[in-house]
């Protein structure tokens, strides 16, 4: 079934515990092929972890469960880092305004040595046997209480968090900031999927805003991770091209995402979520 909830699911626990196995046993699949995805299995635990968020204040079990998650992903993201440095390389490599720092993006990107792309067997089978442990935990979970009420409380708390960080991000422009506001933007987004079928007309529109909020937030940080990968005895022409470019870049993004942030969080977080509630009911009637 579709990452989201359903008039099928007889109750929150029922929903928390059907998407929560789904996810989990797409990574658990994937994880079986020959040449798995890590980006792909790694996703699959992102939307299990939105998911315990989303019911955390009604689900007494939040912190075991998500420390689990977060452990088993963090031993398969070996090749993460390698891949985004070289992604993000690539695209300001591309032929635009600044040519002499496309250029020493594009030499920067030649100099790195071939990406290794295979996971290591053991590494996968200790991912595989933490995802098991929880997956088989998750057929026992409970959560308190019945209807909106369930659902409400972790919505209004990751949206106020939303507000809060995108504030603090503004204020300060650091990157750790900016980072953690990248955090519960992309978990408001997983609710909002989640929630969807209350009204997918008016939620859809939404799920897309904020998946272009959370992609203007990452290229931000990744662009921080390149500053710093350059390396000393790069050529010094090339450093101060490419540092510029970054610098750039990231005054463009933070523009762009504070305009978006400012529109997508406006609402204050209890309207919304009482407007939210009121389309719940309506579907569940």
């Amino acid at each position: 079934m579709a990452y989201a909830i359903s008039r099928d699911d007889k109750s929150p626990t029922k929903s928390l515990r059907r998407i929560a196995r789904e996810e989990l046993g797409s990574a658990l699949k994937q994880a079986a092929i020959e040449a798995p995805s890590v980006h792909t299995i790694r996703k699959s635990i992102k939307k299990t972890r939105g998911l315990l968020r989303l019911f955390a204040p009604r689900f007494d079990d939040f912190d075991t469960a998500n420390a689990a998650l977060s452990e088993a992903a963090r031993g398969i993201s070996g090749l993460r880092d390698a891949e985004v440095l070289r992604a993000t390389l690539a695209r300001l490599g591309r032929e635009g305004p600044d040519l002499d720092g496309a250029a020493a993006a594009r030499a920067f990107l030649e100099s790195l040595p071939p990406l290794e792309i295979t996971t290591q067997a053991e590494d996968l089978a200790l991912f595989v046997e933490r995802v098991r442990d929880v997956r088989r935990q998750a057929k026992h979970w409970k959560v308190t209480g019945r209807g909106w009420p369930a659902y409400e409380d972790g919505l209004l708390k990751t949206l106020a968090d939303c507000r809060k960080r995108m504030k603090t991000a503004h204020a300060t422009g650091c990157e750790e900031d900016f980072h953690a506001w990248r955090t519960r933007v992309k978990q408001h987004w997983y609710h909002t999927r989640l929630l969807a079928p209350i009204w997918p007309e008016m939620l859809h529109p939404r799920e897309d805003a904020l998946d272009i909020l959370g992609e203007l937030i990452g290229d931000h940080h990744d662009l921080h991770v390149l500053r710093g990968a350059i390396p000393d005895n790069f050529d010094p022409e090339h450093s101060e091209a490419l540092a510029q470019l970054i610098t750039t870049e990231q005054a463009r993004l933070e523009t762009e995402a504070f305009t978006l942030g400012a529109r997508l969080f406006a609402e204050k977080p209890e309207a919304l979520t009482a407007r939210w509630g009121a389309w719940y009911r309506l579907w569940r009637d």
